[in-house]
């Protein structure tokens, strides 16, 4: 029978070994006795985010807290698969316990990308800092581990020191869930169409001529799939997406004289009229004549460098008009990605410049109330960034003190953003570590900071007064 029942455990050839049996070792008991989950006696029960767990993850498992030759707990489990209900079950040692290879469960958060219950193993004290056979602590594996997303490594970054958000905590779900999902929803992820579909479907459709060994459940017929993939909206287009991004760019690579290649076509001369009426300045004459100062100032560069994204799109709309009409995904850096909601029609023209309007009006008082810097750095580590940054922050005496990276731009290519003086001290630091660039760059304050707190009720009233006029594609 290929699958867990009282007191069985896997064999490497899915058989059920009698001797193997956690209740027929010495001072076992018997499975009944654990409270544990459903899903633990038959694995097929659970689907961890959409991915049916099958017979794989359980070999060489035994009922009484799933201790096995290869060290597995149920903790490795629940790491594996993100569920971090199962890990406020499991004992502090279960938490912390390697495999034969020394991995812990935060290994396993790590691999396979699971930040919300690496988060949740540092904050129930489990070992985080281990080392495996290979010699890679948690924190190396980030770095390490292939097939992760930039993104997930600043998740799971932001994960080890207990700073993951929950707004980042359901981003990180959100895309592991689509990320192992199968073209047309089917629940059973790419890695695993092999010898265990037939089973797999038989169990969850009713499909195919695999015998199940046991009923299946009535409530799990024609069960739905789970809710967050029920609420992902498909695009309904006549022709599919090409393949292909739109990006743009915030604060920092404006200049005098910009926009003057384009200013005349039709369409973008028109955006540039609709804006002066919102704006109450002429964003032309800024671009086109300066001066430079004020064209850095936040409440002028984020407008101007909002329409110089949407510009740039009006370009590309008459080279290659169906770029612009199915791209396969929108994406901005800090301000650019409120061009990108524009873009993607979540918010109209006039409402996301109105937004960005407030936005460099609140952040641009927030900047003048101390002598704020953004710089870039790249060649260095995370880590390394990071040491170097609380170096430069305990170096400068003032009182309100900041440098930090601000935003994670590539592996090992990072904008941090301070007080000037402690932001000047780590362009020095990170020069004399060998750094490939390290240099101040063109903003009028420490963006993505704490020092832009001051903004941050502001902007985010603004923002729920537009959630209603927003329309997600």
């Amino acid at each position: 029978m290929p699958y867990l029942e009282d007191g069985e455990t896997w064999s490497r050839d899915f058989n059920v070994s009698e001797e193997g049996m956690a209740e027929n070792r010495p001072g076992h008991r018997k499975f009944g006795s654990y409270n544990l989950p459903t899903w633990a006696k038959h694995p097929l029960k659970h689907p961890f985010n959409g991915v049916v767990v099958g017979p794989k993850d359980f070999m060489y498992t035994a009922g009484d807290g799933f201790v096995n030759p290869l060290g597995w707990s149920i903790a490795h489990v629940a790491a594996k698969y993100g569920d971090v209900d199962i890990l406020d079950m499991c004992s502090q040692e279960e938490l912390s316990r390697p495999t034969s290879v020394g991995e812990t469960p935060a290994h396993y958060c790590v691999m396979h990308a699971t930040p919300w219950c690496l988060q949740k193993l540092v904050e129930l004290g489990a070992n985080t800092t281990a080392v495996d056979q290979a010699g890679n602590t948690p924190e190396d594996k980030i770095w390490k581990t292939k097939d992760l997303h930039a993104t997930e490594q600043e998740w799971l970054f932001q994960a080890m020191k207990g700073e993951l958000i929950e707004k980042n905590s359901v981003k990180a779900q959100e895309y592991r869930l689509v990320k192992n999902r199968c073209a047309g929803n089917d629940p059973v992820v790419t890695d695993r169409l092999d010898k265990d579909m037939l089973k797999l479907r038989k169990f969850w459709f009713g499909t195919g001529e695999y015998e199940l060994p046991y009923q299946r459940p009535q409530e799990m017929a024609n069960r739905p799939l789970d809710l967050p993939a029920s609420k992902v909206a498909r695009p309904q287009k006549k022709e599919p997406p090409l393949p292909v991004g739109l990006i743009f760019p915030g604060q920092g690579s404006q200049y005098v004289g910009m926009l003057k290649d384009v200013i005349e076509r039709p369409a973008v001369s028109l955006m540039l009229k609709k804006a002066e009426a919102i704006l109450g300045w002429d964003p032309k004459e800024l671009c086109l004549n300066g001066p430079e100062e004020k064209l850095g100032e936040t409440r002028y560069c984020q407008p101007i460098m909002f329409l110089a994204g949407l510009a740039a799109l009006e370009v590309l709309r008459e080279q290659n008009p169906a770029a612009v009409d199915r791209p396969q995904a929108v994406a901005g850096l800090s301000l650019g990605e409120y061009t990108a909601v524009v873009v993607a029609g979540v918010l109209s023209f006039e409402d996301g410049l109105r937004l960005v309007k407030l936005r460099g009006e609140a952040m641009q008082k927030a900047a003048e109330m101390s002598d704020q810097a953004m710089c870039s750095v790249a060649g260095l580590d995370r880590a390394k960034v990071d040491k170097l940054c609380e170096e430069a922050r305990n170096a400068d005496p003032s009182p309100d003190a900041e440098c930090r990276v601000a935003n994670f731009l590539f592996p090992s290519g990072f904008t941090c953003a301070g007080t000037r003086t402690a932001v000047d001290k780590l362009c020095k630091l990170a020069t004399a570590a060998k750094a490939l660039q390290a240099r101040v760059i063109k903003t009028s304050g420490a963006f993505h900071t704490r020092l832009m707190s001051p903004a941050q009720d502001e902007l985010s009233r603004a923002l729920d007064e537009a959630a209603d006029k927003m329309n997600p594609p």
